[in-house]
This record gives C-alpha cells, structure tokens and sequence, in this order.
C-alpha cells in the first residue's frame, strides 16, 4: 500500500504556534502574551518560532488575522449592500467578544510599539482595506454605489464605526449601534434598486 504523505512538519508546527498563539492572545491579552508561553503551549522551541516571526507583535497580530481571515471574507449575497452589510456585521461579532478585547489593546499599544504598529498596518489593516477597496471598485462598475461617491470616503464611512470605539475608548462596538449606523450610512453610498432599474430603462 502506498503511504499518503501528510502534511510537511513545518506546516504542522506552524499551525499548532499559531493556534496556541491565537488562544494566549484572546485569553491573557497582549500584555500577558509572549514567544516562551507561546512555545510552552505548542510544545514549540523559542528558536523554531523566532525563525518564522521575528517579534512578539509579528507572531500575535499573525495567529490573530491567520485565525479570523475565513470568517471575515466578503460573503456573497447578491448585491453589494448586502455584501457590506454581512461582513461589517460578522466583523462588528468578532470585535463584541474577546478577539475583539484583544484587538483594541493591540490597537492601543500600537501608539508606542512601533513593531506592533507595523504588524497590525501589514497584516490586519492592509489586506482588510484592499477588500473593502476591490468590494468596492466592483459596486461602482456595477452601477450599485451611488455616481461620484468616493471609494475610499465610503469606506471609512462604513467601518469606522467599528474602530472608533476601540481606538478612542478601548471598548468594543455595539452591535445594535452599528447596524443603526448602517442603516443611514448604506442609504447614502448605494442606489436603491428602483433608482438603477430607472437608469437601465432610460
């Protein structure tokens, strides 16, 4: 019989780093986080983790976007307010519960870590904003957004109330609060359906 390979020892240890990784962060916090209880509960060496993540904020703010990545996808709901709409709902979930909690002390220490400045901007905030933005750019040629809305404005407009509250107070976004905002933010970034059927026939 042919033995199937599984996956390459690295994979499995990067995996297992990343989900202990994951579990301190959102258990202890970052201030209670490091690379020794890290590799204490991934029956990991210090030097094995260190070759892969570089800083403790490397590792913590990866385990925290490789961990969440799936769930915060765009869904695909038909239209692009309902894209928005899930996705900003199922992230405004996530930050609620102790990812969330976790996140804004990141984003607090990130004013005076530079490290952990770096890592949240490459890992976290990067590819999140490069989504919104191709979401986005695909609304507008649809003709789902309304003429001259500015991407980038529509954006901030749209998700910042689900940073606001961890950045300037360190509490997490309520849910309620932010499907209210919603509700007056989308009115104004996307046509109505009536509105695009009436374009279409003209």
């Amino acid at each position: 019989m042919t033995r199937v390979p599984g996956r390459p020892r690295s994979e499995k240890s990067q995996e297992a780093i990343l989900t202990a990784a994951f579990d301190l962060l959102v258990g202890r916090g970052y201030a209670g986080f490091s690379i020794e209880a890290v590799a204490a509960a991934a029956g990991a060496g210090k030097t094995t983790i260190y070759r892969w993540w570089p800083t403790k904020a490397a590792l913590a703010v990866d385990a925290f976007f490789q961990m969440t990545d799936t769930d915060l996808r765009f869904p695909d709901t038909g239209s692009a307010e309902g894209d928005f709409r899930a996705q900003i709902e199922a992230l405004a979930g996530l930050l609620s519960g102790r990812s969330g909690r976790a996140l804004a002390e990141m984003l607090g220490g990130a004013r005076t870590d530079a490290a952990l400045g770096a890592a949240l901007g490459e890992r976290w905030l990067q590819p999140r904003r490069a989504w919104g933005r191709e979401r986005m750019a695909q609304a507008l040629q649809a003709g789902e957004v309304r003429a001259g809305t500015d991407p980038d404005a529509a954006l901030g407009i749209l998700y910042g109330p689900l940073y606001a509250p961890l950045l300037f107070g360190g509490t997490v976004p309520d849910l309620a609060a932010v499907r209210a905002h919603l509700d007056i933010a989308c009115r104004g970034i996307f046509a109505r359906r009536e509105a695009r059927t009436g374009q279409q026939d003209s």
